[in-house]
């Protein structure tokens, strides 16, 4: 189980980051490009992806993916955050903002983690 505030340290820990509003939900974004967007309901997450993984992850489970109706061209998929898996969550975040994100601050950021081991 992952709650929103675990998606908000997470996400604003990431390079170049930041919190903006988008239709009354809280969106998190690199440059103006979003790569997540926690949902009223409190339980559910818009998160960026890739389309092979859109399609891996919501035919595996689910239960814990699916797809948004208005976004079925879009590589987005909604992740019910209490039903997902914490290390597996943290892994699709930060795929998420790598896709957004410049190459340059992707690679930079990775190199400190390898750094840091």
């Amino acid at each position: 189980m992952v709650t929103i505030d675990q998606v908000r340290q997470l996400a604003l820990s990431l390079p170049e980051t930041e919190e903006v509003e988008h239709w009354g939900k809280p969106s998190f974004r690199v440059r103006n490009k979003i790569f997540a967007v926690i949902q009223l309901d409190g339980v559910s997450l818009v998160i960026k992806t890739t389309k092979d993984d859109l399609l891996a992850y919501t035919t595996m489970a689910p239960e814990v993916y699916r797809i948004p109706d208005s976004f079925s061209n879009l590589a987005f998929m909604i992740v019910r955050m209490d039903r997902v898996d914490s290390g597996e969550f943290r892994d699709l975040l930060m795929l998420a903002w790598s896709l957004v994100s410049p190459k340059k601050v992707v690679k930079a950021y990775y190199a400190a983690i390898q750094g840091r081991k």
